[in-house]
């Protein structure tokens, strides 16, 4: 990878121009719309279904020699990280201190892709590693042929893709460097609502220096349903998140990386999400590798028993009087419940000793669960009677929402 140091190239910021041509130049943040329908069915492969560590065992290749770099906020060198800001004496979060620490780790992402020619999207990330290694949103690099990034002194870098997971939106960049600055990150599970934070990023491709939202923290543990996928776990705010933000850090007042800036509500104000760093941390650290996480997948769409109306219940032969539990509404051919031999029309009531009265029971027991683990299901079939079905759980690559 060469770099292209120098001062801070136009051809770079082609985002500078306003009007219509900035849509064009900056990558598409995933803008979702609170009020739609949200979709019937929910299979696991569009679920928030994770996996335990040791379940990890992706295939994919990198022409990158791995680097693997300690992401536990306990863990982590200061030697590598950015210095950990005060608050100031009324306890509020002083937003030079904390920008004075942390711009210095974000970077702008631009993209070349099939036509040949850069400004196919801009992007935020943020490096993580003292020798390069940048986080980033899978859809601000979907389709890249080519990468680069400028770094907050005005350089600009080739790029590599590492590895992405667009079932959990996030990439892992390499970029050539020593004893970079690397972002100090946080642990999401300590945040509170109205918590002060602050956003950093490339927004609109505006210019040279990232663009500085402030704001707090508005809920937690929100969740998106997008066309073929579904995101987990997202902190909400009401800090100003606008496209080429995506990948960007969402930063709390001690100047740690809580969040990385994903999606907006296109039909409301104020409603930013960002995908918790401790849902986001152990996908980086399988992307930094090279390899794809990969998590157990059951191979059924299903759907509560209590949102069916009679016409879908004769359609799906739905044994008379039952009204709770999952019913099966399809199967993956090759998925593990068709090989157990499940039939659609049937309402799961236990996976693995566990009632299920939800999708989303069934989704975070498979979630929890093992590739290749044997788990005993109670399955109601279509005449009423009960049977126990025992069913050797597959996988699917992707950490899952």
């Amino acid at each position: 990878m060469n770099d292209d140091s120098g001062s801070k190239s136009g051809r770079f910021l082609a985002g500078t121009v306003l009007g219509a041509v900035v849509g064009a130049l900056v990558a598409g943040l995933i803008v979702v719309g609170l009020g739609d329908p949200q979709r019937i069915y929910v299979t696991e492969t569009d679920s928030a279904i994770g996996q335990h560590d040791e379940s990890v065992t992706g295939t994919a290749d990198s022409q990158i020699p791995p680097t693997t770099v300690a992401l536990d906020a306990a863990t982590t060198s200061d030697e590598a990280t950015t210095p950990r800001v005060e608050m100031t004496d009324a306890g509020r979060l002083d937003v030079k201190a904390v920008l004075a620490a942390v711009a210095p780790t974000v970077v702008q992402i631009e993209i070349q892709t099939g036509d040949g020619v850069f400004g196919g999207g801009q992007g935020t990330g943020f490096i993580i590693s003292a020798d390069g290694q940048v986080v980033t949103n899978a859809h601000v690099v979907e389709a890249a042929t080519d990468i680069k990034v400028m770094l907050y002194d005005g350089s600009i870098k080739a790029a590599e893709l590492v590895q992405q997971d667009p079932t959990r939106d996030l990439a892992v960049l390499k970029i050539d460097g020593e004893n970079l600055p690397a972002a100090r990150l946080g642990i999401s599970a300590e945040v509170e609502v109205g918590d002060e934070v602050l956003a950093i990023g490339n927004a609109l491709g505006l210019g040279d220096t990232p663009t500085v939202t402030t704001g707090i923290v508005s809920a937690l543990e929100r969740e998106l349903q997008l066309s073929g996928s579904r995101l987990t776990r997202l902190i909400q705010t009401d800090a100003a998140i606008n496209p080429g933000n995506s990948g960007g850090p969402l930063v709390n007042a001690n100047g740690e990386v809580i969040g990385v800036n994903t999606a907006i509500a296109g039909n409301a104000e104020g409603i930013g999400f960002a995908i918790s760093i401790d849902h986001a941390r152990p996908v980086i650290e399988t992307l930094q590798t090279g390899e794809v996480p990969k998590r157990p997948l059951l191979g059924v769409n299903i759907i509560d028993v209590e949102m069916l109306d009679e016409t879908s219940r004769r359609q799906y032969d739905i044994f008379e009087g039952v009204e709770t539990g999952v019913v099966i509404v399809a199967l993956v051919e090759d998925g593990a419940a068709n090989a157990a031999g499940l039939k659609v029309g049937e309402v799961v009531l236990e996976f693995d000793g566990q009632e299920i009265n939800s999708v989303q029971d069934l989704v975070s027991a498979v979630r929890d669960s093992e590739i290749g683990r044997v788990v005993r299901m109670l399955i109601l079939a279509n005449d009423g009677s009960t049977r126990n079905v025992n069913v050797e759980l597959g996988f699917t690559e992707g950490a899952g929402g």
